[in-house]
């Protein structure tokens, strides 16, 4: 019998847990992508970036035609709804505030986000964190009353703001607002101190090109209007303003980017124009167009809409653009941080033709590096999170 042989001992790592996220943050929303809008771009970039922190995301949002994404971070759960009213305004189904509750209770949330006051989610999201005992986070992006819609309308937004507005915004554990204005418009209607959150963007998709240099034109040729068409947004002042100062700038041309209910007239009159050969309607383009366009631009920012904090505001100042805007919050802000930024009333035709004319006489230059890295949805991101660590229960 030979000798004993001994098989050879493997060594193996133990197997260690993967430590589960200190966050889960959910957030409870009417809309999110692939609807359009600034609160469905708010709420993705935050999410995209918290996401990127390595905290644990859910988003709950209504939705008839787009399937759930179950396995990705953030994971999106979408529930069925009423036909939405403009496009907009959508009701859950009975039963959809216990099903999210019930997931939630057997996840370990920590925190709950909201955004917008008179949303039907907004206040099953309030209402969730007050029956869940975690923090209700509610960020409120419009600044006033509904504007630029019907009586009929008007009337029915007031009726919810007095109502449902007011519970979301009393209900919530903080309330976050993305610009002044919006602070001042919550004190008023619910009497809540908000805290001042603005909105962020993508700097790196904007910001001017490194080889572009300091100075990135000699002289400006391009107004750029980027918004939705529709009454209120100022499309027809912006196209007005080009036609004045049509012959004294040659090159100049009007580039309106977006859609709406206004765009055939918009188009009909640009055919019509003076400048027609020099007015470009492109519709809706995406982000790096839009980039492309704005550097070395006037961006025209005619609005009389209740507006929150435009973050075309915030793209155009990081790509090297000069603003002329009605005095809206966020223009009034990045004039107040240095920005180039020039302001007229709507009403007065003269102050925009001359505010643009001076934009044009300007040399586009490069925007204080400082002050482009404040409008990162990074930086805003870990804002957020202390935020909910600042009144999360120990």
């Amino acid at each position: 019998m030979g000798p004993e042989r001994k098989l050879p001992v493997t060594l193996t790592a133990p197997v260690l847990p993967v430590p589960e996220p200190a966050h889960h943050i959910a957030f409870v929303v009417n809309n999110f992508l692939p609807k359009i809008g600034g609160v469905e771009f708010h709420v993705a970039a935050l999410a995209k970036e918290l996401a990127n922190l390595g905290v644990r995301v859910t988003i709950f949002s209504l939705d008839n035609d787009t399937p759930s994404d179950l396995a990705s971070n953030p994971k999106i759960v979408r529930f069925k709804c009423s036909p939405a009213v403009g496009g907009v305004l959508a009701w859950p189904w009975p039963g959809t505030a216990r099903k999210i509750r019930k997931m939630l209770a057997q996840e370990s949330v920590t925190a709950i986000s909201s955004h917008t006051r008179f949303f039907p989610m907004s206040l099953i999201g309030v209402r969730l964190a007050r029956r869940l005992s975690v923090p209700g986070i509610h960020t409120e992006h419009g600044s006033a009353e509904v504007k630029g819609v019907s009586p009929l309308v008007a009337l029915a937004s007031r009726l919810i703001d007095k109502t449902m507005g007011r519970l979301v915004l009393r209900g919530a554990t903080t309330v976050l607002c993305i610009s002044e204005g919006a602070r001042d418009f919550v004190r008023e209607l619910a009497g809540v101190n908000g805290q001042v959150f603005h909105n962020a963007i993508d700097t790196t998709a904007f910001a001017c090109r490194s080889e572009e240099g300091p100075e990135i034109a000699a002289r400006r040729t391009k107004l750029v209007y980027v918004g939705r068409v529709v009454p209120g947004k100022g499309w027809d002042l912006a196209l007005a303003t080009a036609e004045h100062l049509a012959a004294d700038y040659p090159e100049m041309e009007l580039h309106v980017v977006g859609d709406g209910t206004e765009r055939a007239a918009l188009e009909a009159r640009a055919a019509a124009s003076p400048m027609a050969d020099r007015v470009i309607v492109h519709g809706q383009q995406p982000q790096a167009r839009i980039a492309e366009l704005l550097r070395g631009g006037v961006f025209l920012n005619p609005t009389t809409l209740s507006e929150g904090f435009q973050t075309t505001l915030l793209e155009a100042v990081a790509a090297g653009a000069a603003v002329v805007s009605t005095p809206v919050g966020a223009a009034q802000y990045l004039l107040a941080a240095g920005a180039d930024v020039r302001l007229a009333e709507a009403g007065d035709s003269g102050a925009w033709v001359e505010n643009v004319r001076d934009a044009l006489d300007s040399p586009a230059s490069r925007p204080a590096p400082e002050l482009v890295a404040s409008f990162d949805w990074k930086q805003r991101a870990a804002e957020y999170l202390a935020v909910v660590d600042s009144v999360r229960k120990p």
